[in-house]
C-alpha cells in the first residue's frame, strides 16, 4: 500500500540525510532569502550564479533571489584503501 511505500522511503532519506551531513557540509551560494532583491556584482561566477529572464548589458543585475543554490564548504570522505572498489562483492559462507 501506499502508506507502506511512503514509511520506507522516508527511511531510506533519512539515511541518505544522514550520510551527506556526516561527509558534506552544504552552504547557500547567496545568503539572502529567496524572494528577495539582490544584486549580482561585476565579475560574479556565472558556474555559481545562473541569471534567468531579461539579461541586457553589463552588471551590476539587480532581481529577485528565486533559489539561494548551493556549495560544498566541506567534504569529508572516507579514505578507500581500493580507489577502483567502491563497495565490495559480499559472499555468505
Amino acid at each position: 500500500p501506499d502508506a507502506q511505500v511512503g514509511a520506507v522511503v522516508r527511511n531510506v532519506h533519512k539515511g541518505c540525510r544522514q550520510v551527506l551531513q556526516q561527509y558534506l557540509k552544504l552552504e547557500p551560494i547567496i545568503a539572502s532569502t529567496e524572494g528577495d532583491k539582490v544584486t549580482v556584482e561585476t565579475g560574479f561566477d556565472p558556474a555559481a550564479i545562473r541569471l534567468v529572464g531579461k539579461v541586457q548589458g553589463d552588471p551590476p543585475f539587480e532581481g529577485v533571489l528565486r533559489h539561494h543554490g548551493w556549495r560544498l564548504s566541506m567534504v569529508k570522505l572516507p579514505e578507500l584503501k581500493n580507489k577502483e572498489v567502491v563497495l565490495p562483492a559480499e559472499v555468505e559462507l
